[in-house]
């Protein structure tokens, strides 16, 4: 997920969405497996290589283009990695809920889910103005320069709890039903899968970036 800039990073096996076994799920296809990739390293190479002397194109420096970028990268990854915890811990709030027969206790479970519903927009809110640009309200494509006419675009990924995010309704009958329940179980889980995909795209990015940083493409 998130790489950090100033420790290494242990390889991790591919996420799987903890509400898998509640539905049905056997396994993850390779497409909602996040790659293996460790791209700190690099990062912190790129991000903080020698920054060339300055000049009046220095704004056309492509270094300084990519460098820009990998920083909007490795902000919005920190982001998504707190997403993710917050649903996560969403999906345990829900999953006990099934647990409960007395109404009160249900409502009570769905006050606290949506607390934590609500703490994703709170989250990117908060968020380093970088990440936003990729994931959050005022996101765009970033375009980077890469010398010449080259250039390398990175998509934004919504990740509010928006109908055009991750698209996670409140609880509006307070866990009365099951059947609301299993609802909201089944968007958490495609949310869950929706910011993996989103994390391990950033990290192709990346990685192709830091690749052009340190010179293996023409």
């Amino acid at each position: 997920m998130a790489f950090a800039l100033h420790k290494t990073v242990e390889k991790k096996p591919a996420r799987r969405s903890p509400l898998a076994g509640w539905l049905g799920k056997r396994s993850v296809s390779d497409d909602d497996a996040l790659p293996e990739i460790d791209i700190a390293a690099g990062v912190n190479r790129a991000l903080k290589r020698t920054a060339m002397p300055e000049r009046d194109t220095e704004d056309k420096d492509p270094e300084n283009h990519v460098r820009e970028a990998l920083g909007s990268i490795e902000a919005a990854l920190y982001t998504i990695d707190r997403i993710r915890d917050t649903l996560e811990q969403a999906c345990e709030v829900v999953v006990s809920a099934r647990e409960v027969d007395d109404p009160g206790g249900r409502a009570l479970l769905a006050e606290r889910y949506d607390e934590l519903r609500l703490s994703v927009d709170t989250a990117l809110t908060n968020a380093d103005p970088r990440a936003a640009t990729l994931i959050g309200d005022g996101q765009r494509h970033l375009d980077v320069a890469l010398g010449g006419k080259a250039r390398y675009s990175i998509s934004p990924t919504r990740l509010d709890t928006s109908e055009s995010g991750l698209c996670l309704t409140p609880p509006g009958e307070a866990f009365a039903t099951d059947e609301e329940i299993d609802h909201i179980l089944g968007e958490l889980d495609t949310a869950l899968n929706h910011s993996d995909r989103a994390a391990a795209a950033y990290c192709r990015d990346a990685q192709y970036l830091i690749a052009r940083m340190n010179g293996a493409f023409a």
